[in-house]
């Protein structure tokens, strides 16, 4: 069992700095005990930290609006405001960031495709993708886990259900972390722009394959909802069927990648709990659920007040924006039993929030659960002696939403 309060961190850390890993956990196990609910100079933002809370506000969509979910945490420049609209970018709120009743709508069409049954008939596919890229992996020594495994599979993963089975992965990557760091990072002007030029060659990409599907219907996620278009085009536009693959590009990967290097980089820091999983991989399903609550892949998610409301003793003005850690509601002491600890067989682990809480809880979850479950199966099972490079800098990543590590460098001790 690791305590991972021991991990290296900034005692002194005082302030809210989003954009930071290191002492993240100190200062919100603080905030939790001493002012669960503040208001953050630095980002406009009142953040909420205890999971009740949080949950609460999940659970009322009718106080707290989602349409603020995407909005970019400092607003753009002019230059790429303009930019992208000379380029027909219409990106609309969809899912995510919508509200009730047009979120009902397309929810209800996008689920039909986007459920348990349809990921478990992929599983044997999705199996043999994660065997072949622990495969590529022996006989190398030293590898990164992200780089080298954690960054491409997921999104090979989601193109089964594009019904794309070709595919440049590094350039999808690329394209999604351009549009994370317009919304969530820190970049300056010049990043900005660049990543608004790749946003729109990720917007023309999927509005490719809207195209293509219109003429070659099949058995995948796009078809699926152009099919229901035709059947009744009141149900889902084709604008929305366009944002809709875009949004599944945008997020479905790359929280899955994240969630890989996070538990791994947490599970490769005790041998005891690495032993264990390696003796007996059918507890695999317990440590993805105790991975996703301690190292979850989005750090953050974000509410606006509809109406004057009252959090944690705390009344927010009416439009109040509103940011839930569910990094801090994860490891709230209230609900966890030694909150910092990492432990595989924790009965409560499922308890996090790391998937949302109510109508918009994550349609995806169940397929990176199963992505989950299947690496850490297979790669306990191929390298059971792998370990972590000593000293080794994970290079977290700096955007407010997004959190998992740049790079994850084990020796595999075959």
């Amino acid at each position: 069992m690791t305590d991972l309060t021991t991990c290296p961190h900034s005692a002194d850390w005082s302030e809210f700095r989003p954009f930071e890993h290191d002492g993240m956990t100190e200062f919100f196990a603080r905030k939790r005990a001493e002012e669960p609910v503040f208001f953050d100079e630095g980002t406009g933002y009142w953040i909420v930290t205890r999971r009740d809370d949080v949950r609460a506000i999940f659970a009322d969509p009718d106080r707290f609006s989602a349409s603020n979910v995407h909005d970019p945490l400092t607003p753009f420049p002019p230059e790429l405001v303009e930019y992208l609209k000379q380029e027909g970018f219409r990106r609309d709120k969809t899912q995510a960031n919508c509200d009730r009743p047009k979120h009902t709508r397309i929810r209800q069409v996008a689920q039909s495709f986007l459920n348990i049954r349809q990921f478990k008939t992929r599983e044997p596919q999705i199996r043999e993708m994660v065997a072949a890229a622990v495969d590529k992996l022996r006989g190398r020594g030293r590898v990164d886990l992200v780089d080298d495994f954690a960054y491409e599979l997921p999104a090979r993963v989601l193109f089964l259900l594009l019904g794309v089975p070709d595919i440049d992965a590094r350039r999808i990557k690329t394209w999604a972390d351009s549009r994370f760091n317009m919304i969530s990072g820190d970049a300056d002007f010049e990043a900005k722009m660049e990543a608004g030029r790749q946003v729109m060659d990720f917007w023309n990409y999927c509005g490719a394959i809207i195209a293509d599907r219109q003429k070659n219907p099949g058995d995948d996620y796009p078809s699926h909802l152009l099919a229901a278009h035709a059947k009744d085009p009141e149900s889902i536009s084709l604008d929305e069927i366009q944002n809709l693959t875009f949004g599944v590009l945008l997020a479905g990967h790359e929280t899955t990648t994240n969630a890989i290097g996070n538990t791994m980089h947490m599970l490769l820091q005790d041998r005891d709990e690495w032993n264990r999983l390696v003796a007996d991989p059918s507890l695999a399903p317990g440590y993805v659920e105790e991975g996703l609550r301690a190292g979850p892949p989005v750090v953050i998610w974000r509410r606006r007040a509809v109406e004057e409301v009252t959090i944690g003793g705390v009344t927010l003005p009416e439009g109040a924006p509103i940011m839930m850690s569910l990094a801090s509601a994860n490891r709230d002491e209230d609900h966890f039993a030694c909150p910092h600890a990492f432990e595989g067989t924790r009965s409560n682990a499922r308890d996090h929030v790391s998937f949302g809480y109510g109508i918009h809880f994550c349609m995806g979850a169940p397929l990176a659960k199963l992505e989950l479950k299947l690496v850490l199966e297979l790669l306990s099972q191929a390298f059971p002696n792998m370990t972590l490079v000593p000293d080794s800098d994970p290079d977290w990543q700096r955007t407010i939403l997004v959190r998992g590590p740049g790079r994850l460098l084990v020796d595999l001790n075959e």
